[in-house]
């Protein structure tokens, strides 16, 4: 037995070895592997980055040595090629020759933004690689290491987003850059794009606007701080943050004399130089950088003109500023004398009840869609005021001919004496809607009921075209001109309340839909943008059929009604202009009339919008919110006419009066407003009553107890409406004194 055991053990012991060996191979071949994995990827990333980079250097913009030249204000042209406006904001810039800038302010800007600049090539890897480890342990953005052709590029070509692919751009092209420009020429670059605050750009212009000094008479301190001004601006502008300031020059003091630019001698005693002693004294006023005071009239329309500027895809991307800065030349569909004309009667006229009333409006040709001109607000400032002619507000009436009778004629040819019965109270989906006199009409025909804005035929009408054409017939309809709802369209926003909330100018361009035979053309300021280069950029907008025209030409017939007796903009019309027009209320809700004990007849929103054969107009008026007690927050009966006022005014002044009509097409017959008819569509259901009512027809007046105007959300279907009293109301101060026919002072909004 033992000698058994003793014959064993050997061949454990070879076999341990031999399992050692296959154990080292194994640990070998799997480092080698490792190794090699590693290797690989290092291979597959390193092609992926340079991939990478190159996709992102194919996506960069265009190299193009105007984008380097200094920058150049935009101008803005007219419908006549007349330049009215140069998108200068003020700016403060000369233009100075590197030859021409003293070595001590040269110095100041390389020992601050790159004191290697005449050293390395586009990028600075030494500065690179030290910012990555300063990022490393003092966190991401600790250092940066963008070298002077970096920001030159920057400034010039790209925007100022933070990302992997900017980066890449700007690396691609700062080589681009080097090669095709001497360091020279890039400094003097850098040193005129640069920009100092208050809308100064440009090294030379800086130290004329602060210190009103030549470059070259700059003492030591001076060239330090605005050296250091351009890293953060505004942080460092010395008359809102003089410590901030001074802490900023002696850093960059500091930077000269760590880098021996300048003597020990100089650093101690530019140290000691208050920046205020030279320092030009500024008042706020003198500050600002805006030209906007030399032609106030056109503030609205170039705001218009700057947000469709940036739509077009030729500068996706870029920045605005940017854009305004590149030489530019921007052929607008302004016409200067209209323009000047509507800022000016809105800024001057008596046609609000207070200071708190605001006015938005917006003139199109009706042909073309061409934005003729724009107010934003009286006494508008582009980007301080918000631009009332392009923000939503309650509509009230005005969508009438695009949600009820529109709809009517176009899906069931109904002709304009189609019979509908009113009554002075119209359940719809539980809420009872009335008309603003509460009065039943008996009979009516649909010319009458839309010029008088009477609201229970419009509701009949709009519940009919449902029947009839399918559920969202009449939404379609408001769609093809430029009026998008996002959910279902209830009887509320037929009578203006809910979500009916437009701009003049989308209802501008609605309008002008019906002037123009059917076709809708969306408000457009720009016509083609020349760039700096002389390439032409044209501007595109929407254009279709949005209705027929047989459609078109009734609604225009019967919305001139409403310049005509018992119409609701009655004693409005212009002489020699033939024109149609809608008006429209909008009321507050049941909760602020309770809470502020407003008057039944008290309105938020006012409007018209009218249009003839050459020009299409919407004005609205209204509040932006309701102060305490709710005194100047409304306008009652009387002071509901003031956009008409303004309309009227406006029209007659810009008109042709050459008594031109719109054209009637064959798809019409008939030759009286109220009994045309569509061709080959015979109506059996019509009437030759004449309704003459004393409605005033503020939005819906339902029995809504909750919402805004004239919206009906009642849950109960109550009944219970409180009446208003405009049937009351025999004094109409305002028609009194400017129409000769007084006696019709109580009419539909």
């Amino acid at each position: 037995m033992t000698e058994n055991k003793g014959s064993s053990q050997p061949k454990k012991n070879g076999s341990n070895e031999k399992s050692d060996e296959k154990k080292n191979r194994n640990v070998k071949r799997t480092i080698i592997k490792i190794i090699g994995f590693m290797f690989i990827a290092f291979i597959v990333l390193l092609l992926l980055g340079i991939l990478l980079f190159a996709y992102y250097a194919w996506k960069a913009p265009a190299f193009t040595e105007s984008k380097l030249e200094d920058p150049i204000p935009a101008k803005i042209y007219d419908k006549n090629g007349d330049l009215v406006k140069t998108l200068d904001y003020g700016q403060r810039h000369e233009h100075v020759n590197l030859k021409d800038v003293p070595q001590g302010m040269k110095d100041a800007v390389l020992a601050t933004e790159d004191n290697r600049f005449y050293d390395h090539g586009a990028l600075d890897y030494k500065r690179l690689f030290g910012a990555v480890g300063k990022n490393l342990t003092g966190g991401f953005g600790a250092q940066g290491a963008s070298t002077l052709t970096q920001q030159v590029v920057k400034d010039a070509f790209l925007s100022q987003q933070k990302s992997i692919g900017r980066k890449a751009q700007e690396a691609y092209l700062s080589y681009r850059l080097e090669q095709e420009y001497s360091k020279d020429e890039i400094f003097q670059d850098y040193l005129n794009k640069i920009y100092y605050s208050d809308g100064v750009t440009g090294i030379k212009a800086a130290a004329k606007y602060y210190f009103n000094k030549d470059l070259k008479d700059l003492n030591l301190a001076e060239e330090a701080y605005l050296a250091g001004l351009p890293q953060v601006p505004n942080n460092y502008n010395i008359y809102d943050h003089p410590k901030e300031a001074e802490s900023r020059k002696d850093t960059v003091l500091y930077l000269m004399h760590m880098h021996k630019r300048i003597s020990d001698k100089e650093y101690e005693k530019a140290k000691k130089i208050d920046l205020k002693a030279n320092l030009v004294q500024r008042t706020d006023k003198e500050r600002q950088n805006t030209t906007e005071e030399k032609d106030p009239e056109l503030a609205s329309y170039v705001n218009f003109v700057k947000s469709e500027l940036m739509n077009n895809k030729h500068f996706k991307d870029e920045n605005l500023g940017n854009v305004l800065q590149s030489g530019i030349k921007i052929y607008t569909n302004m016409d200067k004398d209209v323009q000047q004309t509507l800022q000016d009667k809105i800024n001057n006229g008596s046609f609000y009840k207070n200071d708190d009333q605001q006015v938005g409006a917006t003139i199109l040709d009706s042909k073309t869609g061409g934005l003729v001109a724009i107010s934003g607000g009286r006494n508008y400032k582009d980007v301080v005021d918000r631009n009332q002619a392009t923000d939503a507000h309650p509509t009230g009436s005005s969508l009438k001919p695009f949600l009820a009778y529109g709809p009517a004629i176009e899906n069931m040819h109904w002709a304009t004496n189609h019979a509908l019965q009113d009554e002075s109270s119209y359940q719809v989906d539980g809420s009872t809607f009335r008309n603003y006199d509460t009065k039943s009409h008996g009979t009516v025909n649909i010319y009458d009921a839309l010029r008088q804005s009477f609201n229970i035929p419009a509701l009949k009408a709009w519940q009919q075209t449902k029947e009839h054409a399918g559920n969202d017939a009449p939404k379609k309809f408001a769609s093809k001109v430029g009026l998008d709802y996002e959910g279902k369209i209830g009887p509320s926003e037929v009578l203006g309340g809910s979500s009916s909330e437009f701009s003049p100018t989308q209802l501008a361009s609605a309008f002008a839909a019906i002037a123009n035979g059917g076709t809708y053309n969306n408000a457009h300021s720009i016509q083609k943008v020349i760039t700096h280069d002389g390439d032409t950029i044209e501007y595109d907008h929407t254009s279709h059929k949005a209705m027929k025209d047989s459609t078109a030409y009734m609604l225009a017939e019967m919305l001139k009604g409403t310049f005509k007796a018992y119409g609701s903009a009655y004693g409005h019309g212009v002489s020699g202009v033939n024109m149609g027009a809608k008006t429209g209320t909008g009321t507050y809700g049941a909760e602020i009339y309770s809470q502020y004990n407003l008057p039944d007849n008290a309105a938020k929103d006012v409007w018209i919008n009218g249009f003839s054969p050459q020009y299409t107009m919407s004005v609205w008026m209204g509040f932006n919110k309701v102060k305490e007690y709710g005194t100047n927050s409304f306008v009652g009966h009387s002071e509901q006419e003031y956009p008409q006022y303004l309309f009227e005014d406006v029209m007659s002044d810009i008109s042709s009066r050459d008594g031109k009509d719109f054209e009637k097409p064959s798809s019409v017959e008939g030759s009286d407003p109220d009994s045309l008819s569509v061709s080959g569509h015979p109506d059996n259901d019509t009437t030759n009553k004449s309704t003459h009512g004393d409605s005033d027809s503020s939005s819906s007046n339902s029995s809504n107890t909750n919402g805004s105007n004239g919206s009906s959300n009642s849950s109960n279907g109550s009944s219970q409406q409180q009446g208003t009293s405009s049937q009351q109301q025999s004094g109409n101060a305002l028609t009194r004194l400017f129409s000769f026919n007084a006696i019709f002072n109580n009419k539909a909004s």
